[in-house]
């Protein structure tokens, strides 16, 4: 499976959230999520030794919503983004099911418009 190609677009300071809906694309039948953890970094490039931003289902930023649905909600609060000096990034977004494999789902660029009003 090839991960899906989304850019992030996040309003500083504001509150970001998105519902991913994960399918198996060879069937087009939703990715049974049961027993399986999401994690993703956001880096400045690739290869960059430390993430700017990690989102994962122990930090309650990735949350499975529905397993047998394929259903992952995305969630960046405001009093995270409000801080970030950083301005564009890379991530990925993977998912390790319960026999421990991985498997990249998404990727693409973070782009961050830079809050005015605090």
């Amino acid at each position: 499976m090839v991960a899906a190609h989304y850019d992030l677009r996040i309003e500083q300071g504001a509150h970001y959230e998105r519902v991913l809906r994960l399918s198996n694309q060879d069937a087009g039948a939703p990715l049974d999520l049961t027993g399986c953890t999401v994690h993703a970094q956001i880096r400045v490039r690739h290869g960059a030794p430390d993430p700017l931003y990690e989102l994962t289902t122990a930090n309650g930023r990735l949350v499975i919503t529905d397993p047998a649905a394929g259903l992952v909600r995305l969630r960046i609060p405001a009093d995270d983004s409000v801080t970030w000096a950083w301005r564009a990034g890379v991530y990925d977004v993977e998912l390790v099911d319960a026999g421990g494999r991985p498997l990249r789902l998404m990727k693409g660029a973070v782009l961050v418009s830079p809050e005015v009003t605090r």
